[in-house]
């Protein structure tokens, strides 16, 4: 499978491009600052070649209550296939967030949001129970599906060996996050807030790595003390092109479970 929609390329490669060139200089300075730019440019070309080649992509996202070279624990993991061609999106989360145990497997297809239990038996894969709107269940979800987000939305810093050090806007972030993370960030917080990130190379895959916490750093006490930063501190991602290249398609039985029991599902 192709991908054939490839409308953030450019405007990835220009931002970050532009974010450097628009530094100045003069002499010296001026031509490292060229040079900067142009490495910059065949870095990011790279990576914006690389996930335009990819079909289905198959993402992996990891919350850390800090750093975890500071001693951060994993806890929430999403393992994800997202298709670009539909918007489609096959997710499952596993979460020992506040020490409850959640295993969970979402659908989400034209914009209705489904899930599936183990718990239901072997004889219940397809079946699925639309959970749309639901905060409860969609908690762990994020609002924005295409897990491309972290380059679209960056702002370079500058290179880092082979990797590229970016700012990204905090409601993006926000938006790429389990939406149940920040229920009560501050409507005042400055709209320029922006949190440090790395984007990084390795082969097959692109790993971004995104500091959730130092969103806030620049926040006045008072704003910081409605933000719960306990449990979300770091964001680490990846993507490659998934080797399953099986369609997301809708599900094949949605019924409700206050009606007909699991077991029944399929004669719905």
């Amino acid at each position: 499978m192709t991908r054939h929609n490839a409308w953030w390329a450019a405007p990835l490669a220009a931002g970050l491009i532009m974010s450097l060139a628009g530094c100045g200089g003069s002499g010296t300075a001026a031509a490292d600052k060229t040079e900067d730019v142009t490495l910059l440019g065949e870095q990011v070309q790279g990576l914006v070649s690389q996930v335009e080649k990819m079909g289905i992509v198959e993402w992996h996202g990891q919350l850390l209550t800090k750093n975890p070279d500071k001693g951060g624990e994993r806890v929430l993991d999403l393992e994800a296939r997202f298709s670009p061609s539909t918007g489609y999106s096959e997710i499952s989360m596993n979460s020992t967030i506040d020490g409850n145990v959640q295993q969970v497997d979402y659908l989400v297809v034209a914009n209705r949001t489904y899930f599936n239990s183990e718990d239901w038996g072997p004889g219940s894969d397809d079946c699925w129970v639309d959970i749309t709107g639901d905060a409860a269940r969609t908690w762990g979800l994020p609002v924005e599906s295409n897990p491309s987000w972290p380059l679209t939305a960056a702002r370079a810093l500058g290179l880092e060996g082979e990797d590229v050090a970016v700012a990204i806007a905090y409601k993006k972030v926000l938006a790429g996050l389990p939406r149940g993370l920040f229920p009560n960030v501050p409507t005042s917080v400055p709209y320029d807030t922006e949190a440090n990130a790395l984007i990084a190379p390795h082969g097959h895959l692109i790993e971004v790595e995104i500091d959730v916490v130092s969103m806030w750093k620049d926040l006045p006490k008072e704003q910081r003390a409605t933000v719960d930063t306990s449990r979300a501190g770091w964001w680490a991602m990846t993507m490659k092109e998934s080797q399953n290249d099986t369609n997301i398609v809708p599900p094949k039985h949605v019924f409700n479970p206050a009606v007909t029991p699991p077991s029944q599902c399929k004669r719905t």
